[in-house]
């Protein structure tokens, strides 16, 4: 990791499961990390516990189902840092709503899920990427994405629309890189990086207690597993753009 010494990474959803696992691994191998959520302060919970590491931590409150919050955050950014190298889209919900489901509630949050999942990670590829090129240095960007955005296994527990969006965020992982191809931007590289069952508290809004005893049979990964990845990919060389990395429990049969 030493070539991302002292670069800037900003990931969102930072404040619990995978997202704080990612912020603490940079900034433990010397990345400076600006790390973006509504709970701004579990974020500083996180960094008071890692202590002294190479990289800072930088807390910043970021609602990336709304396009003003993120236009604002990227500004204040660009105003602080300048560029940014790295960008992990992490943010995401769930939600216990069936997409049929015609009430109010229903609507309001199936349109939180697809503008959290989907559209805040669009506009927020677009400003990353735009401050990754301002650095006029290598840089890459992550999706973290889901098994789900590959195959739908059917039961009776309903994904509503967040295999919809999985889908979707797979879809513009691949547009991202074309268009950077297109532009002839070699330094920038896209990932889209799916994990099987994660054992965190999305489960919770799907109506699924995460410390329920079916996690004791149920294969699934931890969130350092996805942070691991997500430094995997960072280490591959500059000319290699890992462009789809699917990671599974062992023993998971979707």
């Amino acid at each position: 990791m030493n070539k991302w010494t002292g670069k800037v990474a900003v990931v969102t959803g930072a404040s619990s499961g995978i997202g704080s696992a990612i912020v603490k691994d940079l900034a433990k191998r010397g990345v400076n990390v600006i790390g973006l959520a509504r709970r701004v302060e579990l974020i500083e919970e996180i960094s008071n516990s890692l202590g002294e590491v190479l990289g800072i931590i930088y807390p910043r409150y970021c609602d990336v189902s709304d396009l003003n919050s993120i236009k604002e955050t990227f500004k204040w950014i660009e105003e602080k840092f300048g560029i940014i190298n790295i960008l992990v889209n992490n943010a995401g919900i769930q939600s216990s709503t069936v997409t049929l489901d015609e009430s109010n509630v229903g609507t309001e949050n199936i349109n939180k899920v697809i503008d959290t999942n989907f559209t805040g990670a669009v506009h927020c590829a677009r400003e990353g990427i735009r401050l990754i090129k301002k650095s006029n240095d290598y840089g890459v960007v992550i999706n973290i994405n889901s098994v789900l955005g590959h195959s739908i296994p059917f039961g009776e527990f309903s994904h509503s629309v967040y295999p919809a969006t999985k889908y979707a965020l797979k879809a513009i992982s691949e547009t991202l890189r074309q268009e950077l191809i297109v532009q002839n931007n070699m330094k920038i590289r896209v990932t889209n990086l799916s994990p099987g069952c994660v054992k965190t508290n999305i489960f919770l809004a799907a109506g699924v207690d995460p410390n329920a005893d079916v996690f004791k049979v149920l294969p699934h990964l931890n969130v350092e597993n996805i942070s691991q990845a997500v430094l995997y990919i960072l280490e591959a060389p500059y000319g290699v753009n890992i462009t789809e990395l699917t990671i599974k429990p062992v023993g998971e049969k979707f």
